[in-house]
């Protein structure tokens, strides 16, 4: 089964843009013969020379979209980076020795539910679930379906909807004020729905294969700080820079100062990772969970709700890409009161009153889940296969009536997929 899986990631990968498998096999040959070499005489002029080669090359193509150079720009190269260093890193410390077969270490970069949206996984959990026997069993099959189909949902029901209106807002400047501040909200829904409906699909094809991938999400909006919702949000990110930049810093081993300052130079990383015009939003986000937990009070309800308005205000960075604009978008939130026009306009933003209820639905149902899901997803797993067939012939139906969506099934059409 895995020489087949192997082969269909390769196609797949191969069918966005053939001069992609050059980058991508560029970093795993590089990488797989540095890794038997890292218990040497050179093992750290290795681990250090593959680790730059590989990064210089993942930050030329952040660069690149700001030079007059036209490169395409590999799929995926943000998370099979991450792999790679991860994987280097690993094995220089000695938590486990270096594969010793080119297809495996091949395959645990190149398969194809991961590779373009994530989570970002760590070869020793890889090698347990993708490299050794597994077993398709009925059950596994069904509940992997059943997330597949809400992520379909979340994706083509609640994000194809939101992002119509960000189009609208943010294609014109001059929805300021309260628009700015409705976009960013609306944004924060949007991406979630998106990003965590994408891996809901990568986890739930996974699961169909009988393989169980990290969980990319917990909850991240009933976070009740900056610094909680970091810890949901982007999991297998977050981890990542924790374990490979934030302790070999020093973590917060050294005092309150040199904590803070590993600290930002963490969430700088991370504002580059996604882009160099994110490096303000990476910033802010390390400043907010340094102080945000002062500011906390007992009340977790008003916690959950300032968190997640300042966490739709840093979207802002995501929605109007120049940092610029994005500052003077949040400015305007304070200083252009026209949120009795956005009331009238609310209708001419691209959704009729059909899709607003549909969105409305969605979302509150997105958020009962999640704040509910460990009481739900136990009699689901548990029920009965004939129980799961028509919950996914249910889910089918809404994403094919309610669904919102161009021709075709296209993994760039997902906004995570691009970093």
């Amino acid at each position: 089964m895995n020489v087949l899986l192997l082969i269909v990631s390769i196609l797949l990968y191969a069918s966005f843009g053939w001069q992609s498998l050059f980058y991508v096999f560029f970093s795993i040959i590089t990488t797989f013969f540095a890794a038997k070499h890292l218990n040497g005489k050179y093992k750290k002029p290795i681990l250090v020379g593959t680790i730059v080669v590989n990064l210089a090359i993942l930050i030329f193509m952040k660069v690149l979209p700001y030079t007059e150079f036209s490169i395409l720009a590999p799929l995926g190269i943000s998370y099979y980076t991450l792999q790679i260093i991860s994987y280097l890193v690993d094995v220089y410390k000695g938590k486990y020795e270096p594969e010793e077969k080119f297809f495996n270490f091949t395959l645990f970069i190149m398969y194809i539910p991961h590779l373009f949206i994530g989570p970002i996984s760590r070869y020793d959990d890889m090698k347990k679930n993708l490299l050794t026997k597994r077993k398709i069993t009925a059950n596994n099959v069904f509940d992997g379906l059943i997330r597949v189909c809400w992520g379909l949902i979340k994706k083509f029901v609640i994000a194809g909807r939101t992002a119509i209106l960000i189009s609208t807002i943010s294609g014109n400047l001059e929805y300021s004020g309260a628009y700015a501040l409705f976009a960013m909200i609306i944004y924060s829904i949007n991406l979630y729905a998106d990003f965590s409906g994408g891996i809901d699909i990568v986890l739930g094809v996974s699961k169909m294969l009988g393989i169980d991938l990290v969980e990319n999400f917990n909850s991240p909006y009933y976070s009740e700080s900056i610094k909680e919702f970091w810890r949901r949000w982007h999991i297998s990110l977050s981890s990542w820079l924790k374990d490979y930049v934030y302790i070999p810093l020093g973590g917060n081993r050294k005092g309150t100062l040199r904590k803070n300052i590993n600290l930002l130079i963490t969430f700088t990383v991370s504002g580059l990772w996604h882009g160099v015009n994110y490096i303000v939003w990476g910033i802010l986000n390390g400043i907010f969970v340094m102080f945000g937990d002062r500011f906390k009070t007992k009340f977790k309800t008003l916690n959950r709700l300032v968190t997640f308005i300042i966490i739709s205000f840093l979207w802002a960075f995501f929605i109007w890409q120049d940092q610029l604009v994005a500052l003077q978008m949040i400015g305007s939130v304070f200083t252009t009161f026209n949120y009795a026009d956005l009331g009238t306009q609310i209708l001419n933003l691209g959704l009729s009153i059909a899709d607003w209820i549909v969105l409305a639905v969605f979302t509150i149902i997105l958020f009962i889940f999640d704040g509910n899901k460990e009481k739900i997803l136990p009699k689901i797993q548990n029920s009965k296969l004939e129980v799961k067939t028509i919950l996914i012939g249910i889910m089918l139906l809404i994403v094919a009536i309610l669904g919102i969506y161009g021709i075709g099934f296209n993994v760039n059409n997902f906004i995570y997929s691009k970093f």
